[in-house]
């Protein structure tokens, strides 16, 4: 009987192997029929009337900020407090990405208390190991006010900041009990899920 088994699976892999051979010959050929690609049309000249471009809404009348985001930039959130510009000069700038870059990947003693942090280098996560590093002038990513910087809280939000803050010392650490604990701490919602 084991002869006979191991035929049937010499049959069954030659004529598996045939098959891929001979799929895999004919699959880059386009039949000779095949008409090329036509050539992509050149822009067209936007017409003198033309609106203007809007910025598109949600149903509830919110800014649609839907799309791909990334974080391959240097640019930060707030502008730097020497800075006092909105955007860097083309010759200042490769300087700024140098010094960024510098920054990001310096190392710190190992043990210490400044190297308890997660080294993105390790795993190829820095912006300057990325492929793409969105080139952009702007000194902060905070356009208005025109300071780049974060504008204060106004009293309502420092009053609802410290009725958080009350609410969370009140309901104690979150190692205390494990409703403290963030949901996704407890695998119940997964930072990214749900996210396109």
């Amino acid at each position: 009987m084991r002869p006979r088994a191991l035929a049937s699976f010499g049959v069954l892999l030659a004529a598996t192997a045939l098959t891929v051979a001979a799929t895999g010959n004919v699959a880059g050929q386009a039949p000779a029929s095949a008409k090329p690609l036509p050539a992509r049309p050149a822009a067209a000249a936007k017409p003198a009337g033309e609106k203007k471009w809007t910025l598109p809404r949600t149903p509830d009348g919110q800014p649609d900020f839907q799309g791909y985001w990334t974080n391959s930039t240097y640019v930060p959130l707030e502008r730097p407090d020497k800075v006092t510009k909105a955007l860097y000069t083309e010759a200042e700038f490769p300087d700024v990405v140098k010094a960024a870059a510098a920054r990001e990947a310096e190392q710190t003693e190992p043990g210490t208390v400044a190297d308890v942090h997660y080294d993105f280098t390790q795993f190829g996560l820095d912006r300057s190991q990325s492929a793409f590093v969105k080139n952009d002038l702007r000194t902060s990513m905070i356009v208005d006010p025109a300071n780049g910087k974060m504008p204060s809280l106004t009293a309502e939000g420092q009053k609802r900041a410290a009725d958080r803050a009350a609410e969370r010392r009140r309901m104690g650490a979150t190692t205390d009990a494990v409703q403290n604990m963030p949901v996704g701490t407890r695998c119940l919602i997964m930072a990214a899920q749900g996210r396109r």
